[in-house]
């Protein structure tokens, strides 16, 4: 689409004024300690660190100062630049006299893994160990590491004496009040509203939905508004996806055997239909980590816990991994990682295969947890080839799964029908042209080396050929010039430029060499001319090959015959439902009560065994000691373990995560880490009143959600005072409602609803693969669509291939569980609304949706600043609009001499100025 300069210059205009949020670095730690320092330990470790008292090269790997400082070649890290980084030179092995390690070379996935860390800076905590206030000791002290503030007992504070009728309000104005601030004005209507409708539904409010807020003067006229939103089942939508964002929930598997999680949809259904129904968080927690362990009073409540666990399932693994051991483990450190970040804020994967460089977390308390997903079933006993699949439980009767069945029996007809066909039609084709084998030799002659389908045609015309065989003919000859065969052909083109004077021999030699092949005595002589010239005539590429699409050749009723059967078999196979599975975890068959440490994380590399348990730091602060059951997994117990209110880190976790999402930070900022690298909580007191509000209150969201809007902290306005702007610059006190930019998902979101053409089906399969069927195809090529109109909850979630608009706007690596997204302005985003189908067309379905309302402009544009803005358009906005459309029409007249559409053009580029505003595309 073409962009017209005032649009170009609104938005451009605009996207400069808007700040970046900076975002954290927790998560560039996380990956050091996940993924590079495992590395530097397995394969440097043993000749360039202090612990194993070698430094060869003089170079120090076991710490960022020693990879800047580097050995006698100089440093051996350029930060920021891996082509310039000696380690990665020598990992990639591309430089004879700089290979390391010296016994082999890196995996691809770990040289990668390194290029990809000095990429973004190299970041590097093993400097920060030794000057950190609250750095782990060498030797792990329980009992000291418990006096970090994550892991003491959740405090029951006072509520200060504030003048405030919202407990919230209070500790916020006590935190205020001491740096000489006050929170900002309340908020005009118009603005909370649309503040509320995004916040709990993902969605604007309607024009209607805002007359009706304006014209209650009751006292509860918010909370009623509040009330109606959590209602709605957009609002499970909306809060699902934040959820589906810490469950790194994905409709593909990723890595290099990216195949289709066919089922997984069933998961994020789930989720929905869980937050909807405003399920209790302890209840919610356990089905996703136990709920095929837990009883169930009928099938539908099985079934919806059993899909529960597609929690532990959901994430990218190596399927094509020979080691299974290896494969098994791997599953687990991230069944491990994913579950003590979600509910616990903890890094646990580093564990793996050290004592936690920083948490008071001994490898031991890994494999405590390890033994219990060791005794999960996370695969399944099918296998695609080499590739092992994830477990998946069974959601049908035995109906739905012989119906499957049926269908793929008459698929398997169906093909077996079509290949019949194709063969038969085929084989027709290959004997006609054996018939004229000579005929073709003969008329080659008459082409040069490297010709095209058009230049042949005529020839093959001529001597009443196929030229399709013709040219697959000549080019066969021009490539094997030594096959003794067509030696003779090829010395008369090079003495007489013909070989037509040859016919009678290759008569001859083909006719003797078909009778050869059906006398079954003659003794089989490779070497002979006779045989070798059978091998040609019998050869599918050889100089009668067929083409690619063999069906050009066919004649008219077979060809249509074939195509009716393909069409027959491409419908079926489209519509061939999958087996009613769903992405899950069971029992292992075998119950490990213990497991021995992994040296190093090396499965090969045993050590002492560790008895099933949980994290010692968090237990401590608990008074019941675990129990397992001794024909159970024991995830049953982690998951009541987890749930309890006594818990010092689930509870507060959830607190901070609901309270992120609905001010774009967290009390306490690094929300999935709560460690000892993670930063302190800015208001201690309001997180631990509210985590223990949340479990007294039945570990309710709806009823925290009706708590936190119904404060003045929430209500407040975003403008910032000259004094706040001093005292509070990064706003940690909350002076002021955090401005946001809407998620990549409200983007998109808002532009279909506003445009009038969003579709509100709920649930269901949405990604456009049969389960474990490859998301790329022959061709390396993904053809997932993304044109559907429903939620962008509900468009496939490819991993390593995100939807274009998904990438631009921040969404979180669907491999990784998030707890906050990061919130970027970078130009692409502009580029992206400027040019994009999906605004183009947006932007045209608004003008329709607008030029149905009235025939005159003015009402026209005032519905257009509701609908996009929740607002009244002031008279100088309306001005500014007329201008816009005169100007634009008058711009429009010499390249569309037809009125009517040339005033659609006009206000279609009004519209998309306005959706690609900051109003719109920022929340106050």
């Amino acid at each position: 689409m073409k962009v017209s300069a005032p649009i170009a210059l609104v938005f451009a205009l605009q996207a400069g004024i808007a700040s970046a949020a900076v975002p954290a670095d927790d998560s560039q730690i996380a990956f050091f300690e996940k993924t590079i320092r495992p590395i530097l330990i397995k394969r440097c470790y043993e000749c360039h660190s202090v612990e194993s008292g070698k430094s060869k090269g003089g170079l120090l790997i076991d710490s960022r100062d020693g990879l800047l400082k580097g050995g006698d070649n100089g440093p051996a890290l350029v930060a920021g630049d891996p082509d310039k980084s000696r380690i990665i030179e020598s990992v990639r092995y591309h430089n004879q006299d700089m290979q390391m390690p010296p016994k082999g070379a890196l995996p691809s996935a770990e040289v990668k893994a390194l290029e990809a860390w000095v990429k973004m800076g190299a970041p590097d905590p093993r400097q920060a160990v030794a000057e950190a206030k609250h750095a782990a000791p060498r030797v792990i002290d329980i009992a000291e590491g418990s006096k970090h503030w994550a892991f003491r007992p959740i405090a029951k504070p006072k509520v200060p004496a504030m003048k405030a009728e919202n407990p919230i309000d209070a500790f916020i104005l006590e935190k205020l009040t001491a740096k000489g601030l006050s929170l900002a004005a309340p908020a005009d209507k118009r603005t909370l509203i649309r503040r509320a409708s995004f916040d709990l539904t993902g969605l604007p409010p309607s024009p209607d939905e805002v007359d009706a807020f304006l014209a209650d003067k009751s006292p509860d006229a918010f909370a009623k508004v509040v009330d109606r939103l959590l209602r709605s089942p957009h609002y499970g939508e909306k809060w699902g996806r934040h959820w589906l964002d810490v469950a790194r929930y994905s409709d593909s598997n990723g890595l290099d055997e990216n195949i289709a999680l066919g089922t997984a949809w069933r998961y994020r259904d789930y989720v929905v239909k869980s937050i909807n129904a405003d399920k209790a968080f302890d209840q919610f927690l356990t089905e996703q980590l136990a709920g095929d362990l837990l009883d169930s009073r009928d099938i539908p409540t099985r079934h919806e816990r059993v899909t529960a666990t597609a929690f532990l399932n959901l994430g990218a693994k190596v399927l094509a991994e020979p080691d299974k051991e290896k494969l098994a483990m791997d599953v687990i450190d991230e069944q491990i990682d994913v579950m003590g970040r979600a509910f616990m804020g903890l890094t646990l994967g580093c564990v793996r295969c050290h004592d936690h460089k920083f948490d008071p977390i001994p490898q031991t308390d890994y494999y405590a947890l390890a033994a219990i997903f060791k005794s999960t079933q996370s695969f399944s006993v099918d296998r695609i080839g080499a590739l092992s699949t994830a477990y998946e439980a069974p959601m049908g009767s035995l109906d739905d799964f012989a119906a499957v069945k049926s269908s793929e029996r008459i698929l398997q007809e169906q093909r077996a029908a079509v290949s019949k066909a194709q063969t038969e039609a085929n084989a027709a084709l290959r004997k006609e042209a054996r018939e004229h084998a000579v005929d073709y030799l003969m008329a080659a002659c008459e082409l040069p080396a490297t010709p095209t389908l058009s230049s042949v045609k005529p020839v093959a015309e001529k001597h009443g050929l196929r030229p399709h065989l013709l040219l697959n003919c000549r080019i066969y000859l021009a490539a094997n010039e030594q096959r003794p065969v067509f030696k003779p052909w090829h010395d008369a083109m090079k003495s007489s430029g013909t070989a037509t004077h040859l016919r009678a021999f290759f008569a001859a030699i083909f006719s003797a060499a078909e009778k050869l092949a059906m006398n079954a005595k003659v003794k089989d002589d490779e070497g002979s001319l006779l045989h070798q010239a059978r091998a040609e005539l019998d050869k599918a590429a050889g100089f009668l090959a067929l083409p690619p699409e063999p069906i050009v050749l066919y004649p008219k009723e077979v060809a249509a015959k074939v195509r009716a059967l393909m069409d027959t078999m491409m419908s079926t196979e489209s519509h061939l439902p999958d087996l009613p599975t769903t992405l899950a975890v069971s029992e292992a068959p075998k119950v490990f009560k213990e497991l021995p440490v992994h040296i190093r994380g090396n499965h090969l590399a045993l050590g002492k065994p560790v008895q099933r348990g949980f994290v010692q730091v968090v237990q401590a602060s608990l008074k019941t000691q675990p129990q397992f059951p001794t024909n159970q997994s024991g995830r049953l117990e982690l998951a009541r373990w987890l749930a309890s209110p006594e818990h010092p880190l689930t509870s507060r976790v959830m607190a901070n995560r609901i309270w992120s999402w609905h001010f774009n930070q967290g009390i306490v900022p690094t929300t999935d880490n709560f460690g000892l690298l993670g930063q302190q909580p800015t208001h201690p007191e309001l997180l631990d009143w509210l985590a223990h509000w949340f479990t007294r209150n039945g570990w309710s969201l709806k009823d925290m959600h009706r708590l936190i809007m119904s404060s003045r902290t929430y209500q407040q306005s975003s403008a910032v005072t000259p004094q706040a702007a001093l005292s509070d610059p990064e706003n940690h006190l909350l002076n002021h409602f955090p401005v946001r930019r809407l998620e990549a998902e409200e983007v998109r979101d808002a532009l279909l609803h506003v445009a009038g053409s969003l579709d509100a089906t709920f649930g269901g399969k949405t990604i456009p693969r049969r389960n474990r069927e490859f998301v790329f195809n022959h061709t390396s090529k993904d053809f997932t669509t993304y044109g559907s109109t429903r939620r962008a909850l509900y468009l496939p979630i490819i991993r390593n291939n995100l939807y274009d608009l998904f990438q631009q706007f921040d969404y979180p690596d669907p491999s990784t569980s998030t707890g906050l997204r990061n919130s970027t302005v970078v130009s692409p985003q502009a580029l992206l609304l400027m040019n994009s189908d999906l605004a183009s067309d947006a932007a045209r379905s608004f003008a329709q949706r607008l030029a149905k309302l009235s025939a005159e402009n003015a009402p026209r544009l005032r519905a257009a600043y509701r609908l996009a803005f929740a607002r009244e358009a002031t008279d100088d906005d309306l001005h500014r609009a007329q201008n816009f459309l005169i100007t634009t029409n008058a711009a429009l007249n010499s390249s569309q001499q037809d009125a009517d559409k040339r005033e659609l053009q006009a206000w279609t580029q009004l519209c998309q100025a306005l959706m690609m505003s900051n109003e719109f595309i920022y929340l106050r």
